[in-house]
């Protein structure tokens, strides 16, 4: 055997004892957790969160001016003039009832249409296809495209009125109908995506519950709310919780159509951070209201698992 080979063996053997030795089935153990597989990520993830967390509920106490650079310790100051702002109480009543119209209308809509598309057929295939189309469309885009479709004079909504000889409408522009216009731009957004979320668990669903349903003679009405809704619990579950912490932090559509008008019709919790964060550079009160945004929209989800949570049916 040649130098080189004994050389090579004798690496090897070191190897080889290094391999079976205690820190090497240490790390060897470690390394098949799969906690500790994903723990640089999850680290990194939590640790960004955590600490923007916590800059902006300490920045919330603050007083930052921009200018020098200067911050000032205030306490609940911030709080206290959000709360006593009469655009922040606008703010918040209009995003309260855009929730209300998106998530209870939305979900209504979406479990009806995902019910009607439920079948294995072509034509309902391309159906979910091109629903779903708006849900990839960058909000931007779909802003636009609305802005001049809703536009009252010469837009395609009101010439389609007109032609069927009814009442027209001042859509995003109308103090009365601006946040319905909005409201109507995010169901038809979110609805492609709730729809195929409804129709995967409706086929979930075993099919031998239809069949004992059918062999007691219960009827398409009877069968939707004593079977297909309680079996569908988990799914409507999943889509009241994400629509409504979506419609509390809805900003794109607002800031594209309509700046908050008009006479702050539109103006959302989300656009009044944003304003007097970016605008108004006042850090201090848009961070306070970036908390009390956080606490609400943890606080649905609290009451949705509390309360939605009861009436889920689990197979």
């Amino acid at each position: 055997m040649s130098t080189i080979d004994k050389n090579d063996m004798t690496h090897f053997r070191k190897l080889e004892l290094k391999q079976h030795g205690p820190v090497y089935r240490f790390f060897n153990n470690m390394l098949k957790n799969p906690y500790v597989l994903i723990a640089p990520a999850e680290i990194i993830a939590l640790g960004t969160t955590i600490f923007a967390l916590g800059y902006c509920i300490f920045m919330s106490f603050m007083k930052w001016d921009m200018i020098t650079g200067e911050r000032t310790f205030v306490g609940l100051y911030n709080y206290k003039y959000i709360f006593h702002d009469e655009l922040f109480l606008t703010s918040l009543k209009n995003t309260i009832v855009f929730m209300i119209l998106t998530v209870f209308v939305g979900v209504i809509f979406k479990v009806l249409i995902g019910v009607f598309l439920n079948k294995n057929k072509p034509l309902h295939n391309l159906v979910q296809t091109i629903m779903f189309t708006p849900y990839i469309i960058a909000t931007v885009a779909i802003a636009v495209i609305f802005k001049y479709m809703m536009m009252p004079n010469g837009g395609v909504f009101n010439s389609m009125l007109a032609k069927l000889h009814l009442p027209t409408s001042e859509w995003y522009m109308g103090t009365k109908s601006a946040l319905m216009s909005l409201a109507f731009i995010s169901i038809w957004q979110g609805m492609g995506y709730g729809v195929l979320i409804v129709i995967s668990g409706l086929r979930a669903i075993p099919n031998h519950v239809y069949e004992a349903a059918r062999l007691d003679k219960a009827g398409r009405t009877k069968t939707f709310f004593k079977i297909t809704v309680p079996l569908l619990s988990p799914t409507i579950f999943y889509l009241l919780v994400t629509s409504s912490v979506g419609a509390f932090t809805t900003f794109d559509i607002v800031a594209m159509m309509t700046d908050g008008g008009p006479h702050n019709a539109t103006y959302m919790l989300a656009y009044y951070v944003y304003m007097q964060g970016l605008r108004f550079m006042n850090y201090g009160r848009a961070m306070a209201a970036s908390v009390v945004l956080l606490v609400i929209t943890s606080g649905l989800s609290i009451i949705n698992f509390t309360l939605a949570g009861k009436k889920v049916h689990y197979q």
